[in-house]
C-alpha cells in the first residue's frame, strides 16, 4: 500500500508551516511503517495564469494560487526536506515550464491532476521523463483513459490510475467506489487507486476502496493552528492515523492464503483399522472405520476413494491409524513417472537446465488425475530477495485463476503458446515481450500445444496465493503441491 499525503496548497506559502505538516506525517508513517510520499503543488503562475488575469482576486483559484505562491528556493527547501524525513517526494505539475524544475529536484513521483488528464502537451512532456507517474481519472471516460494508457504504455513508463472525484468535499453518495472494479477489469496490468476528497469524518471510505483492490490511496492533509485552518476535505495526522488503521484492519483481513483451522480438525474423523491387516493386504471398505480424533499423519475421511483398492506396505493393528505412507500406490507412481519424462523433453526442447538445487513441484488443484487438464509443473530457481521460476505446461493445461496479496510476478514465455487471463482479459503471451501481474490482481493462464514460462517475481510467499474457486482454497498449500524430481 502506497500512501499519498497531499499538501496541495495547504502550506499556506509559508515553508515552516510546510515543515511542521511534514513533521507530523514523516511521525505518523514511522509510527504505522507505511510507505508514503508527501505532495506538493507546483505552477509556474507568471505563464500558468493568463496576464489580463494575473490580479483576479475575485476569481476562487486565482486568489487561492496567488496566497499561497512558493518561490522555486521555497519549493526546492521543502522538496528537499520531505526527502529528509525518508519520505517520498511527490508533486503535481501543472503546466510544462515546471517540469525542468521537478527534473532538477529530483521529485521521485509525478502526480497527474484530473484537470490535467486531458492535457496532451502537459501529458505528452510528462511521459518522456524516468519516473513513477500517479493520474488522477477524475471526469475522464474510460475511452479517454485508453488513449492516455496507450501513451504512457508506448513510452514504457511505470503508471497508475486513481480512482478521483473532483467534488470538493466528496459526499459518501457520490463516492462511486464500483470504478474501481471498472478500472482494474479495463487496466489489469497497472496499479488502480483512490484519491479521497471526502471529509476527515467519513472514516471508511478509503479502507473500503482498498478492499476494492485500491493500492494506492491519496489524502489531502494539513495542520491546524492559530493562524490556519483546514478546508474540509483535509485531515491531520491524527485524523489520518484512524484511517490508516482501518486500511490496515482491511488488509490484515485479506492477507494470506486460507488454510483448515486446528478446531476443525479436532472435529474431523480418521480412517482406522477395524481389524488386523497384513502386509500386501488390498484394503477394501469393510475393513476400516471412522472416528475422531484425527490423529497425527492419520488419512481422513475426505481421502477415502484413494484408500479403496491400495494396498498395504506393512502389517498394521486394530484400531491403528490408516497413514499415506502405509500405501502402495503404484498407479500413482506409474504417473509421477509418465509426467516426469513428459516435462523432461519440454524443458530439454525449450533449453531449460534443472539441477538439483532446484525445487520441483507439480501444482494439482484438483489431484493428480485430473493433472493433465489443471495444473502445472514449477521449477523455482531463486527465491531471495527475488524469484525466478521456469513454469512448464502440458498440451490443453490450464492454471486456475487465483491472485497474489504480496507478491508482484513478471510473465515471459519461453516456447509454445499460452494465453494469460489479467481479471477476464486476454492477453496472448510473445517471446521477448514479458507481461507484468501486479498484487490483487485475478489471474489465470493456459495452453493449446504446451508451454514453457519464466517468471521473475518479488519473494515467493508460501500461502500468499488466494484461488478464486473455493473448492481449492480448502485445501492447504501442501496438498495441492507435490514435490517431485527430475
Amino acid at each position: 500500500m502506497f500512501y499519498i499525503f497531499e499538501m496541495a496548497n495547504n502550506h499556506m506559502g509559508s515553508v515552516d508551516h510546510a515543515k511542521k505538516i511534514i513533521d507530523d506525517f514523516a511521525d505518523l508513517t514511522k509510527r504505522k511503517n507505511i510507505n508514503a510520499g508527501i505532495k506538493l503543488q507546483f505552477r509556474n503562475l507568471d505563464t500558468f495564469i493568463h496576464p489580463d488575469y494575473q490580479d483576479r482576486n475575485d476569481l476562487k483559484y486565482i486568489k487561492r494560487f496567488n496566497e499561497t505562491r512558493l518561490s522555486k528556493e521555497q519549493f526546492s527547501e521543502i522538496i528537499n526536506y520531505i526527502k529528509s524525513k525518508n519520505l517520498l517526494s511527490v508533486s503535481t505539475p501543472f503546466d510544462n515550464e515546471s517540469l525542468p524544475l521537478f527534473d532538477d529536484l529530483g521529485v521521485e513521483v509525478l502526480k497527474i491532476a484530473s484537470c490535467s488528464v486531458d492535457d496532451w502537451p502537459l501529458l505528452n512532456e510528462v511521459c518522456k521523463i524516468n519516473r513513477k507517474i500517479i493520474i488522477s481519472t477524475g471526469g475522464a471516460t474510460i475511452k479517454h483513459l485508453k488513449k492516455v494508457y496507450n501513451l504512457f504504455k508506448k513510452n514504457g513508463r511505470d503508471f497508475a490510475f486513481l480512482h478521483c472525484i473532483a467534488e470538493y468535499p466528496t459526499p459518501i453518495e457520490n463516492a462511486f467506489l464500483g470504478r474501481i472494479k471498472k478500472l482494474k477489469e479495463e487496466f489489469p496490468d497497472i496499479e488502480i487507486g483512490y484519491s479521497t476528497h471526502e471529509g476527515p469524518e467519513q472514516k471508511s471510505v478509503s479502507p473500503y476502496a482498498v478492499a476494492m483492490g485500491a493500492t494506492i490511496v491519496e489524502k489531502h492533509i494539513g495542520k491546524k493552528t492559530s493562524e490556519h485552518d483546514l478546508n474540509a476535505y483535509s485531515c491531520t495526522a491524527e485524523q489520518m492515523e484512524v484511517v490508516i488503521n482501518e486500511i490496515q484492519l482491511f488488509e490484515t483481513a485479506f492477507a494470506g492464503d486460507f488454510s483448515e483451522s486446528e478446531a476443525l480438525k479436532q472435529l474431523k474423523r480418521g480412517v482406522y483399522a477395524k481389524i488386523e491387516l497384513n502386509s500386501g493386504y488390498t484394503i477394501q471398505e469393510g475393513d476400516l472405520y471412522y472416528a475422531m480424533p484425527l490423529q497425527e499423519g492419520c488419512l481422513n475421511v475426505s481421502d477415502i476413494n484413494e484408500i479403496i483398492g491400495q494396498k498395504l506396505l506393512l502389517d498394521i493393528d486394530r484400531n491403528d491409524p490408516l497413514k499415506k505412507e502405509y500405501l502402495i500406490n503404484s498407479e500413482r507412481e506409474g504417473k509421477l513417472q509418465r509426467i516426469r519424462a513428459t516435462f523432461n523433453k519440454i524443458l530439454l526442447d525449450a533449453g531449460v537446465t534443472v539441477t538439483d538445487k532446484d525445487d520441483v513441484e507439480l501444482s494439482c488443484h484438483f489431484g493428480l488425475n485430473k493433472f493433465h487438464e489443471t495444473g502445472a509443473l514449477i521449477v523455482s530457481k531463486i527465491n531471495r530477495t527475488y524469484c525466478k521460476k521456469i513454469i512448464a505446461m502440458l498440451p490443453n493445461q490450464s492454471h486456475p485463476t487465483h491472485r497474489h496479496l504480496q507478491k508482484e510476478e513478471c510473465f515471459e514465455l519461453l516456447k509454445g503458446d499460452c494465453v494469460l487471463t489479467l481479471n477476464g482479459r486476454d492477453i496472448q503471451l510473445e517471446k521477448g515481450k514479458p507481461i507484468l501481474i501486479n498484487r490483487k490482481v485475478n489471474h489465470s493462464f493456459r495452453t493449446k500445444n504446451g508451454c514453457v514460462i519464466e517468471e521473475v517475481s518479488t519473494t515467493h510467499i508460501k500461502g500468499d496465493s488466494i484461488y478464486e474457486n473455493p473448492a481449492i482454497s480448502k485445501l492447504t498449500v501442501d496438498e495441492r503441491k507435490i514435490k517431485i524430481d527430475l
